[in-house]
């Protein structure tokens, strides 16, 4: 577009009438897919170089560079003995560009930049909540001006900031979309800078807003996320009805140019139940910088829901239920924190392992009646990957193993191991965390009756969370603490979903508590430094929704399993249910006060009840071929049935029929078996989904016979 001079009324600022700009120095990025990384100014010649990732897509005429948010940056270097360049902006500038937002930055980014401190220069550039702002040098004395409008997400828009000036009179002028948003009158000349220009990336590392709560406080890099096209400096101020103009006759597409991307759990519905190595995609700036080869991720999926549970580096593998409508919850880690052990006094966790270069995940057993996934993990803090606690006889730190065994009913047995030098220092185990997808807040995914608990007397209180002041910073209007029932041991929780997350802990100094500890802009509190960020940060609060955020909501506590010198074992069981807290009852009982059970059969010796892998353990002795079984269950209503499961150790490879009160039962959805190998021998696993409160008998016969 060929553009006049301009001219700007400035009347009501300083009196004065109309008057012209120099034109100075105009340079116009316009980018095209041919220049690569040497997008040319096409008025002066002048060479950006981009750095970091990026990559050409359309924009609003032609190409445009998609910044990742992350490593991206486009700098044009100006030699220092460069007239033009020196002079840049003393009479006057315009800056402008066209941005579609993907996420809104960490803190200020810089869409044009050419300052020196805040002591010289110009600056325009977004802040945390889409804010606009224009900064300039003026008379040595940093001058800046915030739109009240933030920029929407996924769109087109078009930000200019003007900087006027005559007789040592003038505005900071800020546009979006074409019309004025805010202005600042200023007196004097400005003071320029003689950086090079940088581009969609800060200059220094900053410190995420909200900077007075994050934790640490760390300073970051980072970069704009999302697309930047048709960058112009002008040596002169636009009008008002030029810049308007400009918008006008580029027609930008209206719709949404950048999709939300999703936390990824596989393919919806239903699916064969098992454990599935994955590559789970989340977006493309993202999955491009990880350092992670194919079927990284676990996926566990059930064939009578379209639950999951989810193992996914997005997470660093934190594992994650996942409802039949997308709602995702973990149960959180092993965790420790102390100014001794943990680097900065901050948290060491597993969310903190950014790059997973502790965390990983194998599958150790699927078959048709169960998985069992193990995943390990060390606690580690978040700014230079330092474990907690090194012995310093060893350099072995805080470490942890955990084993999901996961039956086709949705219900998982987690067993968290912990490896320390003093396994009693204060670890958390368990955390109630509400994960959420881009573009939800916590209130789409919770609600405000959000917690229940419950003990094993059947008593029961819900905790109600009220609404906040929207646009306000402050603490959630959460329930004051736990007042009832006494020992409480199971939870359920309440999210907006058909299927709801289930807790119970063995009862013996079960305790709980509500989390209500920290700043928020919603009704729950709400983090986005995890999961999905990269970011040096173990927790900054959300400012909206912007990015894939967690809310918690309570802890439970509960006693040791088993404990010695090194190592410290909880277990717990965990799942989604459509369950009401007083049908969880029997479950719990079940688990936690099984039915005794006595074993016949020649060859074979009961090892009792095993809560560990919510199973009986049977074993059968020497290398004959193995033959009938039968197990007598003595079930009552304090010690029920409730979809049991059999190992049979050593049971080797040949299938078997299955008999339930000498009735012959088919293998299928409601009774199903797995044989699993392993170096001592191949075991038989059976799940049965059947309920007693009675006497209840079973018999496992060679298939053979």
């Amino acid at each position: 577009m060929v553009r006049g001079l301009g001219v700007l009324l400035l009347g009501s600022l300083c009196g004065c009438a109309l008057y012209g700009q120099t034109k100075g120095t105009d340079l116009h990025w316009g980018f095209a897919r041919a220049e690569g990384a040497a997008p040319v100014d096409d008025m002066q010649g002048w060479r950006g170089q981009l750095e970091g990732y990026y990559a050409y897509v359309p924009g609003v005429s032609g190409d445009a560079v998609r910044f990742d948010g992350d490593t991206t940056s486009l700098r044009v270097p100006i030699k220092e003995s460069d007239s033009a360049g020196d002079a840049m902006g003393r009479e006057g500038f315009t800056l402008e560009a066209w941005v579609a937002l993907d996420t809104y930055p960490w803190n200020w980014v810089p869409v044009i930049d050419r300052e020196d401190a805040h002591q010289e220069g110009f600056f325009l550039g977004i802040d945390a909540f889409g804010h606009v702002g224009l900064g300039a040098s003026i008379n040595g004395r940093w001058q800046q001006v915030v739109s009240a409008e933030t920029l929407p997400l996924k769109k087109w828009a078009h930000v200019a900031g003007t900087y006027a000036t005559h007789n040592g009179e003038g505005a900071l002028s800020i546009y979006v979309n074409g019309a004025q948003v805010a202005q600042l009158a200023v007196h004097g000349s400005l003071s320029t800078a003689r950086t090079d220009i940088l581009m969609g990336r800060v200059r220094e590392a900053m410190v995420p807003f909200p900077e007075a709560v994050v934790k640490p406080r760390y300073p970051i890099w980072y970069s704009l996320d999302g697309i930047l096209d048709e960058v112009r400096i002008d040596g002169h101020a636009l009008s008002a009805n030029d810049v308007a103009q400009e918008v006008m006759a580029a027609h930008a597409p209206g719709s949404e140019v950048l999709p939300w991307p999703k936390m990824p759990s596989g393919p919806p519905g239903p699916g064969l139940f098992g454990a599935y190595y994955a590559t789970l995609r989340y977006e493309d700036t993202w999955d491009r910088m990880r350092r992670i080869g194919p079927d990284a991720d676990v996926v566990v999926r059930f064939d009578d829901s379209g639950n999951r549970l989810v193992f996914w580096q997005g997470t660093n593998y934190i594992p994650a239920w996942v409802t039949e409508n997308d709602k995702w919850y973990t149960d959180e880690f092993l965790e420790t924190w102390d100014a001794k052990g943990c680097h900065g006094g901050g948290d060491c966790e597993p969310m903190s392992d950014k790059q997973s270069r502790y965390s990983h995940v194998n599958i150790e057993e699927s078959n048709e009646a169960r998985v069992v996934v193990h995943w390990r993990y060390a606690m580690a803090e978040v700014e230079n990957y330092e474990g907690a606690f090194a012995d310093p006889r060893t350099g072995w730190f805080d470490w942890a193993d955990e084993y999901w065994t996961v039956y086709p009913d949705g219900i998982a047995i987690r067993k968290q191991v912990l490896h320390a030098d003093d396994p009693s220092r204060a670890h958390e185990w368990q955390e109630t965390i509400v994960l959420h997808q881009p573009g939800m807040t916590p209130n789409d995914d919770i609600h405000l009756d959000a917690v229940t608990l419950e003990n094993m007397a059947g008593a029961t209180q819900t905790y109600t969370w009220q609404p906040r002041p929207a646009g306000t910073f402050g603490p959630p209007h959460a329930p004051a603490g736990v007042t009832g029932p006494p020992d409480p041991n199971i939870q359920l929780v309440n999210l907006k979903s058909d299927w709801k997350p289930f807790q119970i802990a063995p009862p013996e100094g079960a305790s709980a508590d509500i989390y209500n500890n920290e700043d928020t802009y919603f009704d729950f509190e709400c983090w986005n430094h995890w999961p999905v960020a990269t970011i040096a940060s173990s927790d900054r609060p959300c400012v909206t929704d912007d990015r894939a955020s967690h809310s918690s909501l309570s802890h439970l506590y509960w006693k040791v399993y088993a404990q010695d010198e090194n190592t410290a074992t909880k277990i717990l069981m965990d799942g989604l249910t459509k369950r009401s807290p007083a049908k969880l009852l029997p479950l719990a009982k079940s688990w936690l006060a099984p039915p005794a059970v006595q074993v016949t059969g020649a060859g074979y010796r009961s090892e009792g009840y095993d809560p560990t892998q919510r199973a009986f353990v049977v074993t059968r002795a020497g290398d004959a071929p193995a033959g009938p079984v039968r197990l007598t269950f003595a079930a009552s209503q304090e010690a029920p049935l409730f979809n049991p499961a059999i190992v049979i150790r050593g049971w080797g490879e040949a299938g078997a029929r299955l008999k339930i009160d000498d009735k012959v039962m088919a293998w299928g959805k409601s009774y199903r078996m797995g044989h699993e190998a392993r170096l001592e021998g191949t075991d038989l696993v059976i799940w049965m989904e059947a309920q007693s409160q009675g006497r209840f008998e079973v018999e496992v016969i060679p298939a053979e016979r």
